[in-house]
């Protein structure tokens, strides 16, 4: 696909509606109504079709087993993570996709939609409908029944861990768009633009990037196995005030170096679950095998590197490249109004604005690995290990 074309509809390619049409014979000629025209930026529209039309489907590949209702999910176990994150006030603080979003006018005219850091019961937070009461009670049972604390010498464990945090993004990824073909299929006139084809397209990328991870999984578990894949393990000796789970690719290793995790367009990411226990707290990152030598000089700077050095990364990689942290109303309301703010505004970046802040993070991870004398216990604004 050439450069022009990521940015347009080809009159030959698969029409964006869904209908299996090329998109000649289906909608790039149909028009609609002026009486359902919108004021609302289309991504706007497309984030409120994200709270309201989320499908209850079973993510798990053994279909014909699906038992019960499709049930609200938590990507982040209720019983342990959740609970000892709200404690007594059973709410935490996280961005909340099923909020809308406040959309804020700019002074070149144009606007910026802002999800909010709400508060939010630890019934809900990290829900999803993506799993039957069948499967969801035996896929993840090696993490939570009986709410076990993490081992880390257990392979099974490992596993489940970062299927969870890949799974539940990947369900994301199906409906979102799913939802963009069905705006699409409503408006094509508007969701055409230049803006929403390039969102399309990225759209497009994450499912054939996720596809191959969604097949390795789903053979493992079909087989009763859980291999191929390798985890980093950083142990951190007290109970941290925070969690989160992403599938994600961080640009700069801790020294700042920059990790070529894309090789001919295809971006290979981690799975990264972080949870605090009782009296410690750990973060979990893996990859495929496959996938091993992308990411094997991160995990050895994450095994040698000080507890104060990995904090520091961490803290800055985590509230740019993840929008799924869970924080404690201890960490949320200890924060001054400027740190939360500036929290709210790092975990909505999106597109070249991440680039950039993303860039200005791996200048300031170089910066510190050249100075001897830096004190990575000084984590700045926005320290999530307080």
């Amino acid at each position: 696909m050439n450069l022009l074309n990521q940015f347009r509809i080809s009159k030959w390619e698969s029409c964006p509606c869904g209908s299996g049409k090329i998109y000649n014979e289906c909608c790039k000629n149909r028009e609609i109504s002026s009486a359902q025209v919108s004021k609302k930026p289309p991504e706007v529209q497309l984030m409120e079709m994200m709270r309201k039309s989320m499908k209850k489907y079973c993510m798990h590949p053994d279909q014909s087993n699906c038992k019960g209702k499709i049930k609200n999910a938590h990507a982040l176990q209720n019983n342990k993570i959740i609970s000892l994150l709200g404690g007594s006030e059973r709410h935490v603080y996280l961005l909340d996709p099923k909020r809308s979003p406040i959309i804020v006018p700019l002074k070149n005219g144009k606007t910026e939609h802002i999800v909010e850091v709400s508060k939010t019961s630890v019934n809900n937070a990290t829900t999803q409908t993506c799993f039957c009461d069948f499967h969801d009670n035996i896929a993840f049972a090696a993490i939570e029944k009986g709410a076990p604390d993490f081992n880390e010498t257990n392979e099974e464990m490992k596993f489940v861990y970062a299927y969870k945090a890949f799974i539940f993004e990947y369900y994301k990824q199906c409906m979102a768009i799913d939802i963009f073909r069905n705006s699409f299929a409503k408006r094509p006139e508007v969701f055409k633009t230049y803006k929403m084809v390039g969102m399309y397209r990225m759209l497009q990328l994450k499912m054939k990037e996720f596809e191959p991870i969604k097949e390795h999984f789903d053979n493992e578990i079909l087989a009763g196995k859980h291999r191929g894949i390798k985890t980093c393990i950083v142990k951190l000796p007290e109970q941290i005030k925070f969690a989160n789970y992403a599938y994600i690719a961080p640009d700069y290793d801790l020294d700042g170096r920059r990790i070529k995790h894309t090789v001919k367009g295809v971006m290979h990411r981690v799975a990264v679950t972080v949870l605090p226990e009782k009296t410690q707290s750990y973060i979990i990152i893996s990859c495929l095998k496959s996938e091993e030598s992308i990411y094997q000089n991160l995990f050895n700077q994450l095994h040698n590197s000080s507890i104060d050095k990995i904090k520091f990364y961490f803290s800055m990689i985590l509230s740019l490249y993840s929008e799924n942290m869970v924080l404690s109303p201890n960490i949320w309301n200890n924060w001054n109004e400027e740190t939360q703010i500036a929290y709210t505004f790092y975990a909505n970046l999106q597109g070249n604005d991440a680039i950039v802040y993303s860039k200005t993070i791996g200048m300031v991870l170089r910066n510190a690995a050249k100075n001897p004398n830096f004190d990575y216990s000084n984590r700045g604004k926005i320290n999530l290990f307080v």
